[in-house]
């Protein structure tokens, strides 16, 4: 049937909606027990490399795909082939809606403000499909790609309006620190159209995930720049005061250190990164959570390179709350996994003691029940909960004590083959999972009892 939605249609009203309480679950194991999506909830992608961001969101949308009354929809703002090529490696270019900006040619070419007012127009009109959908009673992904061209529209508009009115009357809010509230106002008009609509409404949702760029540490290169104490002058006394403290205790004043240590960087590049990562702040403020992909976990070999300490889901937080976006299979079986990989990373880097390699045997453990390789089948609901299980289980511990690590050929193996084992001997624990989201304890033990008995035959 043919329904008419608006482009820029206003933000969903609370008469509209209903709680958040069912998750979205996105076959990346990492993503679903760390930073959790649930259907109708807004989330930020953030990273430095465009390419890492987009490759978790086309699995996002491959684990949709074929789901009973899912809708996708891919807003390409840039880079429209390069969207197209992942999203056809992955089989689903014709499962899904993909809405692209133009593509400026040597014969076409096209200013980039234009641009990026096409792009929000692109970016609205995904949005709108995905109400549509919602109001319809289906559930609609919408993967915006990306959000780097509304900065760049809302930087040109600025620009124009500070030359007619004067910059106190039109950034005194951004010279202070904190986004103004017409940016506020700018955002919010598209990430606040993500909802769960009421049965009034059609009983559907809309979940909305962004892409958003920010520039590079450049960690290959910065451990060469080594400053002095003289550089920091111009800074707080209270700055001036750890630095001395750093120099007393020999401690080089590279750019990795004073990243560690919260030390604002003294150089101009360091200076546009942190407007860049202020301007991140105040969208992190406005949606409800956000999936922050780092550089060195990746270079680490780590996939996805998703940080934990950065990456969360605010959706259910607090006790007063019903929403919830995580499955609460997932709930029961990794509690302690956040604080894990805390304090494993707190011992970098520490003496080597029984208790520390046991946490970092711990961390190394969980890691690799979570690694999945980019455009790797996405895993279902129970599949994640085995490997969860197997590591907090200590199962895995042999594996890791063997070599078998996120990411080398014989931790793959094993987690492959204990996937074939469980779906062989328990099939119908893993099919209720799936069905019910959730596990009781009785099924948590012979699940247990399973994958106990999997590594006793490989041993």
């Amino acid at each position: 049937p043919q329904f008419r939605q608006p482009i820029f249609s206003a933000i969903p009203k609370v008469a509209d909606i209903a709680l958040i309480n069912s998750p979205m679950l996105t076959g990346t194991t990492m993503v679903d027990a760390l930073a959790p999506i649930g259907r109708g909830q807004n989330m930020l992608v953030i990273g430095s490399h465009l390419d890492q961001m987009r490759d978790l969101a086309c699995n996002f949308v491959a684990g949709q795909v074929g789901k009973k009354s899912s809708k996708c929809v891919y807003a390409t703002t840039k880079d429209r082939n390069q969207v197209l090529s992942k999203l056809n490696q992955l089989g689903i270019q014709d499962d899904i809606l993909i809405v692209a900006a133009r593509e400026p040619t040597l014969d076409s070419p096209v200013d980039d403000v234009s641009l990026a007012a096409e792009s929000i127009v692109c970016a609205a009109t995904a949005c709108s499909i995905g109400e549509a959908f919602a109001k319809q009673g289906m559930d609609a992904l919408v993967i915006i790609d990306t959000l780097d061209e509304h900065k760049t529209l809302w930087d040109a508009t600025t620009r124009v309006l500070v030359d007619v009115y004067g910059a106190d009357a039109v950034v005194a809010a951004d010279r202070d620190g904190g986004a103004s509230s017409e940016m506020r106002a700018f955002y919010s008009s598209l990430i606040q159209r993500a909802a769960q609509y009421n049965k009034k409404n059609g009983g559907g949702s809309l979940t909305l995930t962004m892409l958003t760029t920010i520039p590079s540490t450049g960690t290959s290169d910065e451990d060469e720049t080594i400053f002095s104490e003289e550089d920091f002058e111009q800074t707080g006394d209270r700055i001036k005061a750890r630095i001395k403290i750093l120099t007393e205790k020999k401690i080089p004043l590279s750019e990795s250190n004073l990243r560690k240590l919260e030390i604002p960087i003294p150089t101009a590049t360091e200076g546009k990164r942190r407007l860049a990562l202020q301007h991140i702040d105040d969208l992190i403020s406005m949606s409800d959570g956000q999936i922050w992909l780092d550089n060195d976990l990746a270079a680490a070999g780590q996939s996805p390179p998703l940080d934990p300490k950065r990456s969360i889901t605010r959706v259910g937080i607090g006790a007063d709350t019903q929403s919830r976006a995580d499955a609460p299979a997932l709930r029961r079986v990794v509690e302690g996994l956040r604080l894990d990989l805390a304090q494993a990373v707190s011992m970098d880097g520490a003496e080597e003691t029984a208790a520390s390699l046991k946490q970092t045997r711990r961390k190394d453990a969980w890691l690799l029940a979570m690694h999945q390789e980019v455009c790797e089948r996405g895993r279902t609901l129970s599949e994640s909960c085995v490997t969860l299980l197997a590591a907090c289980s200590g199962s895995l511990d042999g594996t890791i004590d063997e070599g078998g690590t996120a990411g080398s050929e014989k931790g793959s193996q094993v987690i492959s083959e204990l996937l074939e084992h469980m779906w062989s001997r328990c099939p119908s624990v893993m099919e209720e999972i799936d069905r019910s989201l959730d596990i009781t304890e009785e099924k948590r033990t012979e699940l247990e009892e399973s994958i106990k008995a999997f590594f006793m035959e490989k041993a």
